[in-house]
């Protein structure tokens, strides 16, 4: 039995984890588990506050933190679920302007992972970065949202043909055309739903189409199923 300990993002992220990765790393005889990142505290619940990545620190310590917890147990390895959109430029990151201007998404995610990998120094840590967020698995097969949507037949029609000529991980981080913000101006209620409705849309996709639409998701998946 192998331990793969995942920090996630969000809600979203988690309930993906949970609902589609840990099914399938148990054919495989790893264990999967996924936390939150800790943002700070909830002064209205008096508990800690999860969810989003704002400041780079944070989710560094988490990872550093989940690590020492597990006193080096060489069965157990760590990486990360983290959207490069909007990932944090703060004076600790290491997402570089030279990191920033990299064109091409594929290389420019991968140096960002090394970068990540390098400020961990840690042998069992996997680092992934989403390209260019969660919903990219949406765009694998944006006709799976019918099932969630079935009045907005012709709404997710244009949002197909919007996007036919894009591989999903190729789809910007623009504020105004990422992924979800495609979703959202075909789909108003997606915005309010996406932790609930995008994994399990993501799920009914299933993991082969994702795995072939999105060669970076696939290439992580492919290095965790041989930890």
């Amino acid at each position: 039995m192998k331990f793969v300990n995942i920090i996630v993002e969000g809600s979203t992220e988690e309930a993906f984890v949970n609902d589609v990765l840990v099914k399938h790393f148990s054919s495989f005889n790893i264990f999967i588990s996924a936390r939150k990142i800790k943002t700070g505290w909830d002064k209205l619940n008096n508990k800690p506050a999860k969810g989003g990545l704002l400041k780079y620190n944070k989710f560094r310590g988490d990872v550093q933190k989940w690590i020492v917890s597990d006193r080096g147990r060489a069965d157990t390895f760590y990486t990360s679920f983290i959207d490069l959109y909007a990932f944090p430029k703060d004076s600790e990151s290491p997402y570089t302007k030279d990191l920033q201007s990299i064109e091409n998404p594929y290389q420019k995610v991968e140096a960002l992972e090394s970068a990540i990998a390098t400020d961990i120094n840690h042998p069992n840590f996997i680092p992934y970065i989403q390209l260019h967020e969660f919903e990219a698995f949406l765009l694998a097969s944006p006709d799976r949202l019918l099932g969630m949507y079935p009045d907005e037949q012709t709404a997710i029609g244009r949002l197909t043909k919007e996007i036919a000529l894009m591989p999903p991980e190729e789809i910007n981080e623009s504020p105004q055309t990422a992924p979800s913000k495609r979703i959202i101006r075909y789909i108003p209620d997606y915005e309010s739903q996406k932790a609930q409705v995008g994994p399990m849309v993501a799920e009914d996709i299933g993991l082969t189409l994702l795995r072939e639409k999105c060669p970076h998701f696939g290439e992580w998946i492919t290095k965790l199923e041989s930890v």
